[in-house]
């Protein structure tokens, strides 16, 4: 399987370093990196790498299998699309895309083409998180009552400053408070509206909603929040959190933690994953657990092989979440509870 990567940033880097890691293994053979020095930093951890400085350019010339999209945002559409256009499955990086509309394109494209589209929605493969959804669809401490998230940590700023302008990176309520937003999705469906409030900074120049509190409407018997941001300051690590409150227990993740999920009973406290290890990998993220990133690696060459579209990330899925955070976005700025259809 001929695998090539568009983006060596530091996602880039991260999910480089786990394709070198698959049993059986895959022919990782292509990157492409605008900026010189990240080519050299390609050429350094991967030594004989074929080495592009356009993604356009490295799938012209040559055919792939597989093409891992991890460019900035406003470059997903155009470039899974190329890519399935071109006879490749493509991993993507969340966000899907900015819009609903760029989503729908490339979910065309790929029924089309009859090439898989597999977005990097990573928590649906974390540990702790799909703990939380077995015990929330068990019913194993009784029914959930109450589910707050919380993702919070520095600014990110990316090449040519593309993290804090709207138009090509979404903002932090776009691309990291996603996550939750995904999540909650996944773990409980679409709520019936979101109410959300936050702080703003210039648009195109300061990250836009960098402060962000949401509300998610589903029904009396159940209370849900999640907040995320990007303006801690210099020094305050990237965490990560969620409290589920259940009938007869409480589940904590907390991701600075070790060991990082714990699960509160009446007079009784254990770590339901405590013998759970994972594989560390350095690549410049604030996150350096490798095991996600991998089992979603794995979980999409399987698919690939067997001729099997993915199901626990779908392509509609992943849209849907893109519609929930553009809800999110809407309701901050109207200060307005927005329905969901």
């Amino acid at each position: 399987m001929r695998v090539a990567l568009c983006g060596f940033g530091n996602m880039g880097r991260h999910h480089a370093q786990m394709l070198l890691r698959h049993d059986p293994p895959v022919e990782f053979c292509g990157i492409a990196e605008l900026r010189e020095e990240r080519r050299a930093l390609a050429a350094e951890d991967f030594p004989g790498m074929k080495l592009w400085e356009r993604a356009q350019d490295m799938l012209a010339e040559q055919r792939f299998d597989v093409v891992l999209v991890c460019v900035p945002t406003y470059l997903h559409a155009e470039l899974s699309i190329l890519a399935m256009q071109q006879g490749a499955h493509v991993f993507c990086e969340k966000p899907m895309a900015l819009n609903v509309e760029q989503c729908q394109e490339m979910i065309a494209v790929s029924e089309e083409s009859g090439k898989m589209l597999l977005i990097g929605q990573v928590l649906r493969f974390w540990p702790e998180y799909v703990f939380l959804k077995q015990a929330i669809e068990k019913q194993s401490y009784g029914a959930l009552r109450a589910l707050s998230m919380c993702r919070v940590g520095g600014i990110s700023t990316g090449w040519q400053n593309w993290f804090l302008d709207e138009a090509r990176g979404g903002m932090q309520i776009f691309d990291r408070h996603i996550h939750d937003s995904d999540a909650l999705l996944w773990l409980l469906g679409k709520p019936r509206a979101v109410q959300a409030y936050g702080f703003s900074r210039d648009a195109r120049t300061a990250g836009g909603i960098v402060h962000s509190f949401t509300h998610y409407d589903y029904g009396e018997e159940l209370v849900v929040s999640a907040e995320g941001s990007a303006d801690m300051p210099k020094g305050f690590p990237f965490t990560a959190i969620y409290r589920a409150t259940f009938e007869r227990a409480c589940l904590e993740f907390y991701s600075r933690n070790k060991p990082a999920l714990t699960l509160y009973e009446d007079d009784k406290v254990s770590h339901p994953l405590q013998e759970f290890n994972e594989a560390q990998v350095q690549s410049g993220l604030n996150i350096s657990s490798a095991g996600p990133y991998f089992n979603e690696q794995q979980y999409f060459f399987n698919c690939i092989r067997s001729n099997r579209r993915p199901q626990r990330v779908t392509a509609a899925a992943a849209m849907q979440t893109i519609a929930l955070v553009r809800a999110e976005i809407e309701s901050l700025r109207s200060k307005k509870a927005i329905p969901l259809k």
